[in-house]
């Protein structure tokens, strides 16, 4: 599916501005241009996923937005055009892996943070099997990011004391066929580790 214009236009804006204050970028030829993908960042700030998306100029990358956020009818056309996927965070359950799902199926490129939430202390979180078990019930690879930069207040990065960074680290693909607890417990145990060894 090509990307809308409103998320090629904000794509271009949030790409400019973090330039501005000092984006670094590496490895981003990991990213596949087809196909289903996961894109698996760590998780620091409200910043991350339009930083992720706007960095990823081969394609759309689809993102879950809190539910609560679709109910203004201007801003849920705004978020569905920037290819955020509403999601019920009281309870996430089976009906966003679904949607998920569906989007991997079909071939789109979907951003899941492993740790589920922010780490406001700026340490890894543990993972949550969900990601594991969508790439597994996928088949489909996932590419490790790691995220720097984002934890540091915004006077920070006027002042280019601190660089927004980025690192994608080569696809990981499930070598599992059965997408049970254990297993995605085990594949997104080995996501985390290799977002950890992208530092």
């Amino acid at each position: 599916m090509k990307a809308p214009i409103p998320y090629k236009v904000g794509r271009v804006l949030f790409y400019v501005f973090y330039k501005i204050l000092g984006l670094r970028i590496d490895g981003l030829e990991n990213v596949p241009e087809k196909g289903g993908v996961i894109i698996a960042p760590n998780h620091r700030s409200n910043y991350d996923p339009p930083l992720v998306g706007c960095c990823v100029k081969s394609r759309a990358v689809y993102f879950l937005a809190k539910k609560g956020l679709f109910i203004n009818k201007t801003v849920s056309w705004v978020l569905k055009s920037v290819c955020a996927i509403p999601v019920d965070t009281d309870n996430p359950g089976i009906k966003t892996m679904r949607k998920c799902v569906n989007f991997l199926k079909e071939g789109e490129a979907v951003m899941v943070f492993p740790e589920g939430s922010r780490s406001k202390t700026n340490e890894f979180l543990p993972g949550y099997p969900g990601v594991g078990y969508l790439s597994i019930r996928t088949q489909v690879p996932v590419v490790p990011v790691l995220i720097t930069g984002t934890h540091e207040s915004m006077l920070n990065h006027f002042l280019r004391k601190t660089p927004f960074t980025l690192k994608f680290g080569s696809p990981l693909y499930p070598v599992h066929e059965k997408a049970n607890m254990k297993n995605s417990a085990e594949f997104t145990e080995k996501i985390m580790e290799k977002i950890k060894g992208l530092a």
